[in-house]
């Protein structure tokens, strides 16, 4: 206890960090808890640290700690509290509004070869139905479906027609939290311009602070046009995305490539490039002192050099964009020089934790970024290994030998094993957040780092740099040096592609409990720190041996629970089934997608994922309309069921086909259902087909009608082990259908205590008559949040509520999980629990 109190002593800056750390992390955990006891308890503490007897000295850390975990709660608080101030944006956007707005643009426009996309600083709002402006404050995130013009530079003041709402996420468990993800860069407020006609400048004169403060973005946005017109589009991308930190022109097979060869952070400007900018500066700043024999006679040249590193490298950061890898960076660097200066060079963790809290401070919504978390978790793991790193650097392996051709290989192998051991250990250190953020690790990594990384960092990225000013003092020198580092860019892809194409380059993981990472850490710092050595390595292989074999798959072969979870999947449909006894089917995976955004990686997989499922039992396919299928083949991919059920139809759309084909490829047996034939069963629950009544010959082919892809819908009904709990999936059946399957199924097979709500609660299906006959109780809509008055209809909203039937939108509730036990079910929603 006595040494621990030593070092809490000696590391004090670290321990109130990680206590304003933890502060922020219970106000997002408890945000009922209301601040005024906070700050009463803050303020009792305070006094007794400022008036406090000598006596109490002992007490007087533990008191620090408490107050600087109390202060990180209330700053918390208080950042929460400003956003929903009545003045911002935020607070004045209820649901989608029409408005015409008056504000700066603050960022230099994103453009990814299809839409453009702007931060907008807002200063007044009219909203449709008011005459007058009204002033406000907040930052908008705003989408043009076109280039953006480009007489609007960033600092213009402008007028703009938008339609803006608040950040909308999809309503399931595991899936990514956009408007957290906006929160942490202050914008709380998205839109989109319909047109490039309704923009329009305001003209007036710019004051000098104003046109100096946005001085570095149109800086960006010019060097931006530079390198678009000199490169390939392939090459710019990847050169915008490395030397101005703007990866929007990224495609999306570039971004695969390069997160499944482990190389991706190369992409996000953070210390990597920031050392490699320091030191260039450092170099040449040393060169041009020493020139001077009066410098050297009255101040020392090192620290000269590295006192005017420091204003360039700040006007760099801002021309990264200032993110936090890039503000950690810089505010380490800036620290070790002045360490350096005065002599009072510090730990590098104190220097680390000195970073973190003025982040935190600037902005606490930042400790929950996977930016702000990977940064701090790759740098700590390699401060832990610079002793040894440092060992295997100076060794003096050639005594003896002094042979230049043993020595050059002597000293590559020392740089080889120096540099695998780094990607090793940064891979060690971040593994749990990968994996706990992304689902996937890459086993390649420390292989592509040896080969991209010098490529890269030690070749493209130097000749960038220093063709950043030669692109306005020698345009023709820059763009030579530009092509010249393109070179490293594409053999870098090459290389990146080749590697991400192995069968096992990436390993995909179910998300890991916060506990489960906890104790990853708690073992692997035990460990480092030679305390218990043997008992935190034996914890650390356990806690490995979970992320492999998640604890929730061998508790669900004991479950004897059946499990309804409708997705919201926007414009679409997915259902998961979860039987007793573990086995798993999947009815449909369709919905909101585009080229950057596929419903299957998003949100369904994140989904299954976050319940710790890595394999389903089978897929269901009710019908070939994208608004069914088109997550399937990701799904396909991770989670390889055996068997991909569908409706028989070829489809009309090329993706299908392909779907059906990558199946063929990954040994999945496609398989129609047979009238009445079970899909799955286990311990009395089961799931089965109804045949549409259409799907006759007669029907088809001696009356010569063809069956649209709707009414060709598989009908699936799927019943508990206690019967109680029964839910009909009809699919997106007309009305035409629904009629037929009244007539010609027999009994009371339809119905259902559950329905869900044939096309999404379109006009054109869930008949009265159909409606009657299923009788549910309760009928889900599966459907997005943008078309509410058509999706589900006026009519089915009018016949639910005069029949007493509770009607489920998934665009409301978000996921909807219905549980049975055999004597209890339960219904939860996730937006109204998650609130």
């Amino acid at each position: 206890m006595k040494r621990f109190g030593v070092l809490l002593r000696h590391y004090l800056l670290i321990a109130l960090s990680l206590a304003f750390l933890t502060g922020i992390i219970l106000q997002n955990a408890c945000p009922s808890i209301p601040p005024p006891p906070v700050l009463l308890c803050s303020s009792l503490i305070s006094l007794i640290l400022l008036f406090g007897h000598r006596k109490t000295h002992r007490i007087c850390i533990p008191a620090l700690l408490l107050l600087a975990g109390l202060l990180g709660f209330l700053h918390a608080a208080n950042s929460a509290k400003q956003s929903l101030h009545e003045t911002t944006i935020a607070s004045r956007i209820t649901g989608e509004e029409d408005t015409v707005l008056i504000g700066t643009l603050h960022t230099m426009p994103l453009f990814d070869g299809k839409s453009s996309t702007i931060t907008i600083k807002s200063h007044y709002l009219r909203l449709k139905d008011e005459k007058a402006f009204s002033q406000v404050k907040g930052l908008i995130q705003l989408r043009l479906k076109d280039t953006w013009p480009s007489s609007f530079l960033p600092g213009d003041e402008l007028v703009i027609r938008a339609r803006l709402s608040r950040p909308y996420r999809f309503g399931n468990p595991g899936g990514f939290n956009y408007p957290a993800f906006l929160d942490a860069k202050n914008i709380r407020t998205v839109g989109r311009i319909s047109s490039p006609a309704h923009i329009h400048p305001l003209d007036h004169t710019q004051s000098l602070f104003h046109r100096i403060r946005y001085l570095p973005e149109r800086m960006r946005l010019l060097l931006k046009q530079k390198i678009d017109n000199i490169l390939p589009p392939q090459q710019a991308a990847m050169y915008r995305a490395l030397l101005i930190g703007d990866r929007s022109g990224l495609n999306r097979a570039q971004l695969e490539s390069f997160k499944a060869s482990g190389v991706f952070h190369i992409l996000a400007i953070s210390g990597l490039h920031l050392s490699i900018v320091a030191s260039v500066l450092f170099a040449i700043f040393y060169w041009l002192v020493r020139r001077s024999s009066f410098l050297m006679l009255r101040i020392s040249s090192k620290k000269m050099a590295l006192l005017a590193t420091i204003p360039p490298l700040f006007c760099y950061a801002l021309l990264a964009g200032f993110q936090t890898p890039v503000l950690r960076s810089l505010i380490m660097v800036v620290i070790f020089i002045l360490s350096f200066c005065i002599h009072r060079q510090r730990s590098p963790f104190t220097t680390l934790s000195f970073a973190a809290l003025v982040i935190l401070l600037i902005h606490p919504a930042t400790l929950f970024t996977v930016s702000f978390q990977l940064s701090f978790a790759a740098v700590a793991s390699l401060i832990l290994i610079l002793p040894r790193l440092s060992s295997i650097m100076q060794r003096d392996t050639t005594a003896g030998n002094s042979d230049k051709k043993t020595n050059f290989f002597t000293v590559l192998f020392k740089w080889t094993s120096a540099a695998t051991l780094v990607s090793v250990v940064a891979t060690v250190g971040t593994a749990p957040l990968l994996i706990y953020s992304f689902n996937r690790l890459s086993t390649v990594g420390p292989i592509a780092n040896l080969f991209i990384e010098p490529l890269l960092c030690l070749w493209t990225l130097p000749l960038g740099l220093l063709s950043l000013p030669l692109l306005f003092i020698s345009p023709s020198l820059g763009e030579w040096l530009l092509h010249t580092g393109g070179t490293g860019i594409t053999a870098a892809a090459v290389i990146a592609d080749f590697l991400a194409a192995q069968e096992y380059s990436t390993l995909w993981f179910a998300t890991p409990a916060p506990t489960l990472i906890i104790l990853y850490y708690l073992a692997l710092f035990l460990y480092f720190m030679k305390f218990f050595r043997k008992t935190s390595l034996l914890l650390l292989s356990i806690v490995c041996c979970l992320f492999f074999f998640p604890p929730q798959s061998f508790f669900a072969k004991y479950s004897k629970e059946s499990e309804l979870v409708f997705l919201d999947v926007g414009q679409g449909s997915s259902t998961f089934l979860s039987f007793p006894g573990g086995r798993r089917i999947l009815i449909d995976g369709g919905g909101s997608s585009s080229e950057k955004f596929n419903v299957g990686e998003s949100i369904i997989a994140p989904y299954l994922w976050n319940k710790g499922i890595t394999t389903l039992d089978a897929v269901v396919i009710t019908h070939p309309d994208s608004d069914h299928y088109n997550g399937i083949p990701f799904i396909l991919n991770r989670f390889r069921p055996p068997v991909l059920w569908i409706n028989g139809s070829d489809g009309h759309e090329q993706t299908y086909q392909e779907l059906l084909t990558l199946a063929e490829e990954l040994k999945i047996r496609v398989k129609k259902p047979e009238e009445n034939q079970i899909l799955l069963a286990a311990e009395g629950a089961v799931l089965e087909n109804i045949t549409s009544p259409l799907h006759t010959e007669s029907e088809n082919y001696a009356t010569g009608n063809r069956i649209s892809s709707n009414d060709d819908s598989l009908i699936l009904k799927f019943t508990a082990s206690n019967k109680k709990l029964s839910c009909l999936f009809p699919g997106d059946i007309s009305s035409k259908v629904e009629k037929e399957l009244v007539e010609n199924v027999e009994g009371n097979r339809l119905q259902s205590s559950f329905l869900l709500s044939p096309h999404h609660g379109s006009k054109t299906s869930n008949s009265q008559l159909f409606l009657k006959n299923v009788n549910p109780w309760h009928i889900v809509v599966s459907a997005g949040s943008f078309r509410p008055l058509l999706f589900p209809s006026p009519q089915l909203r009018r016949y639910c509520k005069e029949n007493d039937i509770q009607l489920l939108n998934t665009a409301e509730t978000g996921a909807l999980t219905i549980r049975t036990d055999g004597a209890n079910t339960t219904i939860h929603r996730f937006i109204s629990d998650a609130n």
